[in-house]
């Protein structure tokens, strides 16, 4: 009894779910902002049709406006389309410089040239949009223009040195080139200009004055009435890279303000997400590979249709490492599964041999019921043998108790005795009916048990077993020896033989070898 109810909580405990892994740091929110986050993902298909609603009632307006409006309704496509689908945005951008020369407004012609000089930039196509750069005539540039100009130039510079295949003397260099156009714009720009207070807030960060980065992240999220907008999202973004990025701190607050920028990026359907590549990193920490690879999945087709190259390379060696993560992990799981199985397979036999010894005593049949509620998680196919082997014994132990109980009310005392008489019969069926069942799950897990200890035998020696079973004796004895019963004297007890049979099926077994012995349980423990 002792033994099978070890059996049992060796099964449950092989069985049990794994846990999370590391803990990642979390506020009370971060929990329900994961699923809210994996939710709109289900509902991506909706957004990306409201966004392209949206677009197409502007295509509508341009196609109908006076000639003088059409300038301004390309920029607002054009912006629709920049986070969305870059080939798009550069088809209206080109449009709209058209139209900005058919007004004769050269101020709109480097207008719209910076814009395609960011858009090129984004999508990776650096030779593109620093021959756009160049064509800008610097003698032209004032106020608004230079701070554009500037900015256009240090997201120029930003996007190379943060390109993850660029050689490290060239990214320093970009680096370099990046700060002094940063520092131009700082010169120049507005101080309550929201390009002034993301540039003053991300060289704060980068001289490692957190307080004064956040100081600043605060008045642009002051500034910011609509809380599901882009804008609002890339101020959520920015303080978690404060924290996480710059300082090193991971907090349950960064996580959440990561986690939010996300959702709401995906709701507005930007498709150069940055967060999204983030998240991934820290579902992966924390064991969730399931929900890793499913933002994996929308990131990295959101990158192809936005059609960033740089993004799609970032995304690209993430996505592979998810995959990797994810084999990992069903190879794991199958490996668990395979323990699981043998184990479910030793419980059966011990449960059948229980019920077999148990059958007069209600007592022992309710302790093995608790056993069996307690075992709950294993295959319903081994469940359902058990259940009705199980229901069986009942029927029967109620069939005989009546027959007894008949005899003795009718003062019958010599019927009562023969009914209760033993008999080998059977016993003898009863363990037939026990083997069969074992044999049955054993093969059913290990489809090529015999095949693979047959192959370890002399040829003339190799082990076939009868018509009217599954496995022989001895092929039994090692079944159980598969199963980490290894000890002659427990065989014998259940196979329900003299341990001095065991001993000698073992050595004659021995003698049997094509292989060495430690050769042969090698194979035999890593089938």
């Amino acid at each position: 009894m002792k033994k099978c109810r070890l059996i049992l909580l060796l099964v449950a405990a092989a069985v049990a779910l794994p846990g999370y892994g590391e803990e990642m740091p979390h506020t009370d929110r971060t929990r329900g902002l994961i699923r809210e986050l994996l939710t709109k993902l289900d509902s991506t298909d909706i957004y990306a049709a409201r966004k392209e609603k949206s677009i197409e009632e502007l295509k509508v307006r341009l196609n109908e406006c006076p000639q003088d409006e059409k300038f301004s309704l390309c920029n607002a496509i054009a912006g629709k389309y920049s986070n969305f689908i870059v080939d798009s945005a550069l088809v209206y951008i080109a449009m709209e410089e058209q139209f900005a020369r058919e007004m004769g407004s050269n101020s709109l012609v480097i207008d719209s040239r910076l814009r395609r000089s960011n858009t090129l930039s984004m999508g990776g196509f650096y030779v593109e949009a620093g021959e756009t750069l160049e064509s800008i005539p610097r003698n032209e540039l004032d106020g608004k223009s230079l701070v554009q100009y500037y900015n256009a130039r240090a997201l120029f510079y930003h996007e190379l040195y943060s390109a993850t295949n660029e050689p490290a003397d060239f990214r320093e260099k970009y680096r370099s080139k990046y700060n002094v156009y940063r520092d131009s714009l700082l010169a120049v720009a507005d101080t309550t200009d929201h390009l002034y207070l993301r540039n003053m807030e991300k060289k704060a960060d980068r001289a490692g004055d957190f307080d004064e980065a956040r100081r600043y992240n605060a008045i642009r999220f002051s500034r910011i009435s609509d809380t599901r907008s882009g804008a609002y999202a890339a101020c959520l973004y920015d303080r978690f890279m404060t924290a996480f990025y710059y300082e090193g701190k991971l907090t349950g607050e960064a996580v959440d303000d990561l986690l939010e920028s996300a959702i709401i990026e995906v709701e507005i359907c930007n498709r150069n997400i940055a967060s999204l590549l983030r998240v991934e990193a820290l579902l992966i920490n924390i064991n969730e590979v399931k929900a890793a690879k499913k933002v994996s999945d929308y990131y990295y087709s959101s990158l192809r249709l936005f059609g960033s190259r740089k993004r799609l390379l970032e995304g690209g060696e993430q996505a592979i490492n998810i995959m990797d993560k994810n084999q990992q992990l069903l190879q794991a799981r199958n490996k668990e599964l395979l323990v699981a199985l043998a184990l479910i397979s030793l419980m059966v036999v011990a449960m059948v041999f229980l019920l077999v010894v148990t059958i007069s005593s209600r007592g022992k049949i309710a302790r093995l019921n608790e056993d069996l509620q307690r075992s709950g998680k294993i295959s319903k196919n081994y469940v359902g043998v058990v259940f009705q082997l199980y229901s069986s014994y009942i029927k029967r132990l109620d069939v005989f108790r009546t027959k007894i109980h008949s005899s003795l009310r009718k003062g019958n005392i010599d019927q009562a005795l023969e009914l209760t008489m033993p008999s080998g019969d059977i016993s003898a069926e009863e363990r037939k009916e026990l083997f069969y069942n074992f044999d049955t799950a054993f093969v059913d897990i290990f489809p090529d048990f015999i095949e693979t200890v047959n192959g370890c035998l002399k040829p003339e020696e190799r082990i076939v077993p009868k018509k009217t079973e599954i496995l022989s004796t001895e092929l039994r004895i090692l079944a159980l020896i598969k199963l980490g019963i290894e000890d002659s004297t427990q065989i014998a007890e259940m196979l329900h033989c003299s341990v001095k049979t065991v001993y000698n099926l073992r050595s004659v077994l021995k003698s049997r070898l094509a292989v060495s012995e430690d050769e042969f349980q090698r194979i035999i423990s890593e089938l």
